[in-house]
């Protein structure tokens, strides 16, 4: 490579660094800085969508990645900060204007995101069974999608044919369960492998697992709602999020 060529993508990092967006966390209520969003990371998003179910899966992690390496500071980012997040990069690294269908809509008319609607905690009592739910990290998100991957890895086409909705669902679940208690003892997911965090999720009583799913289901329908415009138009974070209009 050429000095001048080096020197030039020296000036680009600059450039890139110097050009940063003030966006608040819902999480912390407080503003950080960070990175507009550049063509590498598009490309990674581009390249997953043509991996079928596991590139869904590995698409959350990569906007996971992008909030945290273009974040100037240190933050435990939850699950739930991600989509406000991104809308707000999108809007200060591409513009306002978002297509759906060839409609065109301004992210500016969005309903704010109010993460006093989310219930970060909460505990349910099944039968004595008794499960603290939370929103997850970022960290946590990944770390349980990257076994997922794996555990796709090990099926057959016909296997993930009929078997992905059933995995994925476990997976999810696994991931907003902070510990388990029965009686006096207390199963904290954090000291164990996923490994044995979706063996005890299989054996979850069903009005149990029924509950951690409305539980779920409501955070994320929180998020949908910020995404959805006025006419029900509702924004994809998908492999295509980066897309020019």
């Amino acid at each position: 490579m050429k000095a001048d060529v080096k020197n030039f993508l020296v000036d680009l990092k600059e450039v890139s660094e110097a050009n940063t967006i003030s966006i608040k966390v819902p999480s912390t209520n407080k503003k950080a800085t960070f990175k507009q969003f550049n063509v590498t990371q598009q490309k990674k998003l581009l390249r997953s969508a043509f991996d079928g179910v596991e590139g869904s899966i590995e698409t959350g992690s990569i906007f996971n990645s992008m909030i945290k390496d273009n974040c100037e500071e240190d933050i435990k980012f939850l699950l739930c900060d991600r989509a406000p997040i991104l809308i707000e990069l999108r809007k200060g690294s591409i513009g306002d204007k978002f297509s759906i269908d060839e409609q065109q809509y301004e992210l500016s008319t969005l309903k704010p995101y109010d993460i006093k609607e989310i219930e970060l905690t909460k505990k349910i009592e099944v039968n004595g069974v008794e499960v603290s739910l939370r929103v997850p990290t970022l960290d946590t998100d990944t770390k349980i999608n990257t076994k997922l991957i794996a555990e796709f890895g090990k099926l057959t086409d016909d296997q993930k044919q009929t078997q992905s909705i059933e995995l994925v669902l476990i997976y999810e679940i696994v991931k907003y369960i902070d510990s388990i208690k029965i009686s006096d003892v207390v199963i904290n997911f954090n000291d164990i492998s996923v490994y044995e965090r979706v063996s005890i999720v299989n054996e979850l009583p069903l009005a149990l697992n029924n509950s951690i799913i409305d539980y779920i289901s409501g955070t994320k329908s929180i998020e949908t709602e910020s995404l959805t415009f006025d006419d029900g138009k509702v924004i994809e974070i998908d492999a295509g999020f980066l897309a020019a209009d």
